[in-house]
């Protein structure tokens, strides 16, 4: 199926869940191998241009282009880790 190079039986058997995190695969891998290599290069092609005046150039690539891959994702605390495996100990032992 297209970009995400799936058959047709494979898209037909998958479901929404397994469809988005492919999709969302697809689109990192894309800012990975496109995105960032094609921010450097016009970063480096505005910062290196005399003719664009200093207070209009981006002072960093990612003031340039931000991409979602830039975002580092939140670390939890041990307190937090600590509640999240009580909550899932009482939610398995509700199950049995």
């Amino acid at each position: 199926m297209g970009e995400l190079q799936w058959s047709r039986s494979k898209w037909r058997n998958s479901t929404f869940v397994e469809l988005n995190y492919a999709i969302a695969g697809y689109w990192r891998n894309w800012e990975r191998f496109v995105g960032v290599p094609m921010r450097e290069i016009c970063f480096v092609q505005i910062a290196g241009n005399p003719n664009i005046k200093q207070s209009a150039k981006p002072h960093n690539v990612r003031e340039y282009m931000k991409l979602s891959i830039d975002n580092e994702p939140e670390k939890l605390t041990k307190e937090e880790i600590e509640n999240l495996k009580d909550r899932a100990k009482d939610i398995l032992n509700k199950r049995r």
